[in-house]
């Protein structure tokens, strides 16, 4: 009996562990299709097994050697530099730049564009400073498009007592000439940029010009946290500016700078949070979940979302009144 349960036991890992061998193959067929060059390992590793093999006088298992390449695949993936092209598209062009002294913040390169339509619109860039003892909140924001809840684009907006807003959005800072693809996004193809702008410009981008459905929800933050999570934030634009890091689209997307901020302030976050990044629709649900969303007495994360969704097509016809227009929306849905 107690050689059957081993067997069986056996067996199992076995299964789990060609399973995952056979996605990782998969993740590696990818990777040759988007990085030709990793090719060169399959190539190296092919002659330095047939070498020992023959040495050996027998070639082994099938099951060996898939798992050999799959080890060459992850060794190539980690030798390919970060993306660093000649030029990056319009949008991404800049980074932003950051000083702090005493309690005044100054952003330089915060982007601005104005908008015409997705792709015809007007480059500005501004350099802008803020006192950072007057920073009074910060709403966290969901785009939703195609329907899809479970996918979003998350984004953090701080507002300052004089009326001031500026959104950080960590986006995809995609090469001249090429177009954004979600396997792509796997393979080091692209850069990540922390983009730091008006939410004339990140908010109004995609709720008037590509008609996503916005949501943006205040949190629940004494104004000392506002401005830990802010300069956290900020130093996570930083090292990836500095890194060149690249985007991955399951661990390095848009939302894994904010979890990485949250958890900063919250470092007794349960770890299996790491892993909303990649489903992070949920993020908002375990912000109500933890008290981190200012709700009514008793309001349920349904009721919540219904009073904080804005939708699209937000005041199209006043240029320069986007940040008022959409709180004077969220009031009326009060």
């Amino acid at each position: 009996m107690r050689q059957k349960l081993q067997r069986i036991t056996f067996l199992t890992l076995r299964s789990l562990a060609d399973v995952l061998l056979g996605a990782g193959l998969l993740w590696q067929c990818g990777l040759f299709i988007y990085q030709p060059l990793s090719l060169l390992s399959l190539l190296i590793v092919a002659v330095l097994w047939g070498c020992y093999r023959w040495h050996k006088g027998h070639f082994g298992s099938i099951r060996t050697a898939l798992w050999a390449l799959f080890g060459s695949g992850v060794a190539a993936y980690y030798l390919l530099p970060n993306p660093h092209p000649e030029q990056w598209q319009t949008s991404w062009a800049r980074e932003p730049q950051f000083a702090i002294q005493g309690d005044t913040l100054t952003i330089t390169n915060l982007r601005d564009f104005h908008y015409r339509s997705e792709t015809d619109f007007d480059v500005r860039y501004r350099t802008e400073s803020y006192d950072l003892d007057q920073l009074t909140e910060v709403d966290f924001a969901e785009c939703h498009w195609d329907g899809m809840e479970a996918i979003c684009h998350t984004m953090l907006s701080f507002g300052f007592a004089d009326g001031r807003h500026f959104v950080i959005s960590a986006e995809t800072r995609l090469p001249e000439g090429e177009e954004q693809n979600a396997l792509g996004g796997l393979y080091k193809r692209y850069g990540l940029l922390y983009v730091f702008g008006t939410e004339e410009d990140i908010f109004a981008l995609r709720t008037n010009h590509r008609h996503e459905d916005l949501l943006l929800m205040p949190m629940n933050i004494k104004p000392d946290k506002a401005r830990e999570l802010l300069e956290t934030f900020i130093a996570i634009a930083r090292e990836a500016h500095s890194t060149r890091k690249p985007y991955n689209t399951a661990t390095g997307n848009c939302s894994s700078g904010v979890m990485q901020s949250f958890r900063a302030l919250a470092p007794n976050m349960p770890r299996i949070y790491d892993l909303a990044p990649i489903h992070n629709g949920s993020i908002s649900r375990l912000l109500h979940k933890h008290g981190a969303l200012i709700t009514r007495p008793g309001e349920s994360y349904d009721a919540l979302r219904r009073r904080c969704y804005l939708g699209y097509d937000i005041a199209p016809q006043q240029p320069g009144q986007y940040s008022q227009a959409i709180r004077q929306k969220l009031r009326g849905n009060h």
